[in-house]
């Protein structure tokens, strides 16, 4: 941005200042052609340097108070820093107000309050805060060290400071050579207690405001209940099959309630109780079975259906156990929240239980709606998401968020979430959601949009969303603002409208077709050709890397869905390859998302597979065309074979036809579906010559695949072993069947019976690659 460009900003920024003021309109003079007309003056003893940001104490409540100092502490450098980079003089930064001082003083914290009064705005007794310019000085405090960053970060944002993504690439600071203020008094809070991601560093975080007392919410309910325990009191266990099952705990028992909250109470033991903490009474990462008769008795009537499960709601069972455990725990320790999992079948809000109001429930709906608004319609999950936020805001008076801010196991697609936060963070704020913590991993290459409305919009969803985009476009793109605009819309369009559900990136090919890829390519090329200064350019070319990897990946997905094997396997290494370079040249876990992000779910869903079908174009000869188109249909009553559906004389003419790389079941309309599918094709083979083997290589699977060739059951043998199975079973993986002494030159039927019997991933199941079949060479 020029600083032609910067200035006028920043005198926006001013000007709208002095219109909230509460006061008078009178100008307040903070620098003047390099020169500080200031002092900032802090509480005694919160500069000081701790020597190792690893240096914390153990206890919960000294490690929450050391965390606030250095919250303060650094707070208050970056004030001078950005102060003295707006205007180019110098802030010092003295504890207590020097005598005879002639410079106006920024009072930070207690030494405010003693001058201006009380904070004004309490929330929860730590976020409050009041921004004061006058005549006496500047006052900038809050109810606690949370309070009194938030408020140096508030007077920082309305000067025109940014900070979009870490590094100074995100930076965005106005040059003044004359820095004033109106004359204002204002006491604000954000909307929620806590701001989090899972990743951007503590200086991102902190100039964002991303912090206050988190919710742990761990899988951690078992872990309080020790083996010797669980011996002794066997009645403590869940009954699963009518036997006491190793792990699993009777959740409406009052002694085992009672067993876990002295076990919190130890380790509590030596903290302050009036200092906020939080501990995890979230139950192991599984669906609960409920066939449990002594349970049972707890269940409202009649039972209620987790449709995302598919299993009974256990809800009232696990509110019952927490409220218990937090009224135990809570008369010694009132300020302990409880962080809870509502997940798997206890996602449902109970009917006969209302929250502890020390209990949040956190939602982490990964099974719901990952992409699409919760009020999306035609979804599969209809409105299930939204329904839960609506329905746990009337039994509970705190809720956390805690789902993706990413697309789960696919990173490298260009994924703003415009849509889906501008609509969902406003609900959520409008249901008692307390708690913003969505999962997320470095990828503002590919997210940054979505990044921003999640630091904006959870502090104040007052805002509307597409000014807040705006003030992105514009500050960080400058003179590029427009193209990036168009190109961050476009890409949120194509993930909307393809009315594709499936997870990862097997719904691309519906959602990223090439006439979406060129709008992009052409707003990223015209963004490169009006950057005007070298922070424009670095910004833009940052999403045109993101873009050519993004191409390339496609690319792949094309060649996958055409049959076209031979360089899968030399571009997937090529593709790798750029996303650790890239990542390894901006840093950890700020773009590109390195191995863990970006690279190990692909290895496993793409690149085994590809690198397999390579080897196969090369190694072996085709006796056929690859398949892709297969009709088919779903055998719920799982009767293909008494019905006959694998006889090649079946007649299929009336199934339905699909691609199976192009469409998903989500796209069919088996979203949700666990069962059986029948894919059935006809194809003509060459004649093998005499003595090779002819074999079936299917490229990938959700679940099991059984062959049928010419009616023939052919047993799947794994590669080295003589073990026969009826079935291969595998995700992602490719199979090979020897067919040799099924097939016949000429024409041949084809039958697949694939199974899916639990969920690997959203909308996926059945044949999702091609099915070659070749002979050896």
């Amino acid at each position: 941005m020029t600083s032609k460009r910067l200035r006028a900003v920043a005198a926006a920024a001013v000007a709208a200042l002095m219109m909230t003021g509460a006061t008078s309109a009178r100008e307040v003079r903070l620098a003047d052609k390099g020169k500080a007309r200031c002092v900032i003056v802090v509480p005694p003893g919160s500069m000081a340097w701790d020597g190792s940001s690893d240096a914390l104490p153990r206890t919960p409540n000294e490690s929450e108070l050391e965390q606030r100092r250095r919250l303060l502490r650094d707070s208050v450098r970056d004030l001078a820093l950005y102060l003295e980079k707006i205007s180019g003089a110098k802030f010092e930064i003295v504890e207590g107000l020097p005598a005879r001082e002639k410079r106006l003083p920024i009072y930070i914290g207690s030494e405010s309050q003693k001058l201006f009064g009380p904070v004004g705005r309490p929330k929860a007794g730590l976020f409050g805060f009041r921004v004061v310019v006058g005549k006496k000085g500047l006052g900038l405090y809050g109810e606690s060290e949370y309070g009194t960053s938030y408020a140096i970060y508030e007077l920082l944002h309305r000067l025109g400071c940014r900070w979009y993504m870490p590094t100074e690439l995100g930076e965005c600071v106005p040059q003044l050579s004359r820095l004033t203020l109106p004359e204002i008094d204002e006491s604000l809070a954000p909307a929620t207690e806590y701001r989090g991601m899972w990743h951007g560093g503590a200086d991102f975080l902190r100039r964002n405001r991303m912090n206050g007392i988190r919710v742990n919410g761990a899988h951690a309910l078992e872990g309080y209940i020790s083996k010797e325990q669980r011996e002794a009191h066997p009645d403590w266990c869940l009954k699963v099959g009518g036997k006491p099952h190793p792990y699993m705990l009777r959740w409406t028992r009052q002694d085992v309630a009672d067993a876990i909250a002295d076990r919190l109470l130890q380790q509590l033991a030596g903290c302050d109780p009036a200092v906020s903490t939080s501990s995890s009474i979230s139950p192991g990462d599984y669906v609960v079975p409920t066939d449990d008769p002594e349970e049972m008795k707890y269940d409202p009537t009649p039972r209620i259906w987790e449709p995302a499960a598919s299993q009974w709601s256990v809800s009232d069972r696990l509110i019952l156990l927490a409220n218990r455990i937090a009224d135990r725990v809570g008369k010694k320790f009132p300020n302990v929240r409880f962080g809870l999992y509502i997940y798997v079948n206890y996602s449902m809000p109970p009917v006969k239980q209302k929250v502890h109001p020390n209990v949040i429930p956190m939602f982490a709906p990964i099974d719901f709606n990952r992409m699409h608004p919760m009020t999306w319609p035609n979804h599969p999950n209809k409105t299930w998401l939204v329904d839960m936020v609506q329905g746990w805001s009337k039994v509970a008076q705190r809720t956390a968020f805690r789902g993706y801010g990413f697309n789960l196991a696919e990173l490298s697609a260009p994924n703003p979430f415009i849509t889906k936060w501008a609509t969902d963070i406003p609900i959520l704020m409008n249901n008692n959601c307390a708690y913003w913590m969505p999962e997320t991993k470095g990828g503002f290459e590919s997210m940054l949009p979505g990044y921003y409305l999640g630091t904006r919009l959870p502090f104040d969803p007052t805002l509307k969303p597409e000014v807040v985009l705006q003030d992105l476009m514009e500050r960080f793109y400058g003179a590029a603002a427009e193209p990036m605009s168009r190109y961050w819309h476009r890409m949120d369009r194509a993930w909307l409208e393809a009315n594709e559900y499936a997870g990862c990136g097997f719904g691309y090919l519906r959602m990223f077709t090439p006439e979406v890829l060129k709008d992009a390519r052409t707003a990223i090329d015209e963004a490169l050709s009006k950057c005007r200064t070298i922070p424009e350019y670095r910004r833009v070319e940052l999403a045109n890397e993101s873009l050519t990897l993004f191409e390339l990946f496609m690319k792949m997905r094309r060649d996958w869905a055409a049959g076209r094997l031979n360089s899968l396997a030399d571009d997937y290494t090529l593709w790798r390859s750029s996303i650790l370079y890239l990542n390894g040249r901006y840093g950890g876990d700020i773009a590109f998302g390195g191995v863990y992000g970006t690279v190990s779910y692909p290895d496993r869903f793409y690149g085994v597979a590809y690198k397999e079908a390579s080897r196969v174009a090369r190694e072996f000869a085709p006796l056929a065309p690859p398949l892709l188109r297969w009709q088919y249909c779903y055998d719920k009553e799982e009767k293909a074979e008494a019905l006959g559906w694998t006889k090649p004389e079946f007649d299929d003419t009336d199934w339905k036809t699909t691609h199976v790389v192009e469409e998903t079941w989500s796209t069919l309309g088996h979203h949700n579906t666990m069962g059986r599918m029948v894919y059935r094709a006809k194809v003509s083979l060459a004649a093998a010559p005499a003595g090779k083997k002819a074999f079936l290589w299917i490229g990938s699977t959700d679940g099991s695949a059984k062959l049928f060739v010419n009616g023939q059951h052919v047993k799947y043998v794994e590669l080295g072993k003589a073990e026969e199975r009826d079935a291969f079973s595998g995700y992602c993986q490719p199979a090979v069947f020897d067919i040799s002494n099924a097939v016949k030159p000429g024409a041949n039927q084809i039958t697949i019976l694939c199974e899916r019997k639990w969920l690997n991933e959203l909308g996926t199941g059945g044949l999702m690659g091609p099915v070659v079949i070749y002979r050896s060479k």
